[in-house]
């Protein structure tokens, strides 16, 4: 099937009928593809899940399936765009920076990932294996995984840097260091056989050394920021310095 057969958003000018239609092949296409990841999570490490496993699980016929996607490897690409679509939108809650101080931030976001890799060890397996439906052959699923949280990141700190009038491109470049270093750390721990610290233990690491390198570039910057303190104060307190630099410890 050629690919522009994939169904499109809902306009104004599709007719009640084809509305209709568009809607329920939207509502399959998603049956299809939480059927699709319920499989992976529940298979062997490294085994194949078929479309028509995919189609049992979905109540659908097989041919339906392929009536929606243009071939299996339309199908797994928007398999895995689908898991980091969602994945991603539950981390943007844990980096939220309305609630709670820099330390907390950076803790409950790491542990957020942490978890997401201990409790979808196959789903993980998966994103590796091939990129999304709007990434290039040579990018994976993860690298986009991590080139999103990044580029999530790195514009929150922009936003925050022009609020309070600060010049934020010293730190461009380390949203996606601390994410390479936190998913390479996480996926090494996970499948490490070698006695190892807690899931707990590790976060904590890694919240740390993140902290570091936020600190460093920060004190490179001209600024000292207290990570214990509640960022939105902090925030507060920038906006209403004269040089944009909060206290000193």
């Amino acid at each position: 099937m050629p690919s522009d057969a994939i169904v499109q958003p809902v306009t104004a000018e599709l007719t009640g009928r084809e509305a209709r239609w568009e809607r329920h092949n939207s509502e399959r296409q998603k049956r299809i593809l939480t059927s699709a990841v319920e499989l992976i999570e529940e298979r062997a490490a490294g085994a194949e899940v078929s479309v028509q496993q995919i189609a049992d699980r979905a109540g659908l016929a097989k041919s339906v399936v392929y009536r929606q996607f243009s071939g299996r490897d339309d199908l797994d690409r928007r398999v895995r765009a689908f898991v980091l679509g969602q994945f991603a939108a539950a981390l943007d809650a844990s980096m939220s920076i309305s609630v709670g101080t820099l330390d907390q931030i950076l803790t409950r976001t790491i542990s957020a990932v942490a978890e997401w890799i201990t409790e979808h060890p196959r789903i993980h397996e998966f994103m590796g294996t091939g990129p999304t439906d709007y990434d290039d052959e040579s990018i994976d699923a993860i690298s986009s995984l991590k080139a999103t949280i990044a580029d999530s990141a790195r514009t929150t700190i922009t936003e925050v840097g022009r609020s309070v009038g600060i010049d934020a491109s010293p730190f461009d470049s380390l949203p996606f260091a601390v994410v390479t270093m936190v998913e390479g750390t996480l996926t090494h721990w996970v499948r490490s056989t070698d006695p190892k610290p807690s899931r707990e233990e590790i976060v904590a690491d890694l919240a740390k050394y993140t902290w570091y390198m936020f600190d460093g570039v920060a004190r490179s910057s001209g600024l000292q920021i207290d990570p214990h303190v509640e960022l939105s104060t902090l925030i507060a307190e920038l906006v209403s310095s004269d040089g944009g630099t909060s206290r000193p410890d």
